[in-house]
């Protein structure tokens, strides 16, 4: 797998491919290049987002892969939400592979080793753009988005994007801007309806 356009274009991202125990599932799932490339083509033009104006966060992160592609495409501020620690490691190998923590003075990516379910997580930044890509089966979208708005991660005008398997129905609390089919993934876009500081 390999980041696709911007300053880092082609280059490799390494990833975890261990599977789950008594499964053929790996444990990070990453996003398809053709995915990937359609939803920031999505973000970009869709919803004309300049990637040098904005904060991203990728929870579930996986390999890191959709919040390297920020980074590539000019993203200063981003922090990856990850709650197994050896996909993290791999996410920390990629930064350091693309020297990135090196050139990061003022500690503006961050990995957050943590579940995104635990009440102890209370990330302090709001974002512009927050990505989720949680276990297609492993949970509800409606759990997801409850847990989204009690972190207050977003701010009022954030790009809210969920990865599925499945298209969204009404989800409350939030608008649903728009949704793309490609292949058996579904990339939905979002926006807070009720935003509240």
């Amino acid at each position: 797998m390999r980041i696709l356009s911007g300053k880092l274009k082609g280059s490799k991202i390494l990833t975890n491919n261990k599977k789950f125990e008594g499964s053929g599932s790996f444990v990070t799932r990453p996003t398809s290049g053709r995915v990937k490339e359609t939803l920031f083509n999505i973000i970009q033009h869709g919803f004309n987002v300049d990637f040098s104006k904005i904060s991203f966060l990728d929870c579930f992160s996986g390999s890191g892969a959709v919040g390297l592609e920020a980074i590539s495409r000019g993203c200063s501020i981003v922090s990856f939400l990850e709650k197994n620690s050896i996909a993290c490691e791999f996410i920390t190998k990629n930064l350091t592979n693309f020297k990135l923590y090196e050139n990061d003075q003022s500690n503006t990516i961050r990995i957050l080793n943590c579940d995104f379910f635990d009440c102890k997580l209370l990330p302090k930044n709001k974002f512009d753009v927050v990505f989720l890509d949680p276990p297609y089966e492993m949970m509800k979208a409606g759990k997801v988005f409850m847990r989204l708005k009690e972190l207050r991660v977003t701010k009022i005008n954030s790009l809210i994007i969920y990865e599925s398997n499945r298209e969204l129905a009404e989800v409350g609390g939030f608008e649903i801007l728009r949704s793309r089919k490609i292949g058996r993934t579904h990339l939905n876009f979002l926006k807070l309806s009720d935003y509240c500081i």
